[in-house]
């Protein structure tokens, strides 16, 4: 059992240095088509993380909010 787990792992290893030096090669050679694929990755991406950190420092601020209202207390009559 041991060897064809010591097998499996040489066999991930192998393919994984035979796709890393494949891709290399690809890159290398559609380095033009790399670039422009770059370039529109770039800023979608910036805006997506805009967005998220946009999104979480708002929640941010609306949790810390909610918690001082829960913290004042309560008018009395």
């Amino acid at each position: 059992m041991k060897g064809v787990m010591l097998m499996s792992n040489v066999l991930g290893i192998i393919i994984g240095v035979i796709v890393i030096v494949v891709g290399f090669i690809l890159m290398i050679t559609w380095w033009s088509m790399f670039l422009k694929g770059l370039m529109a990755t770039v800023p979608i991406l910036l805006i997506l993380i805009g967005l998220g950190v946009l999104i979480y420092y708002i929640s941010e601020i609306k949790s810390k909010l909610d918690l001082k209202k829960e913290n004042t207390p309560a008018e009395t009559k």
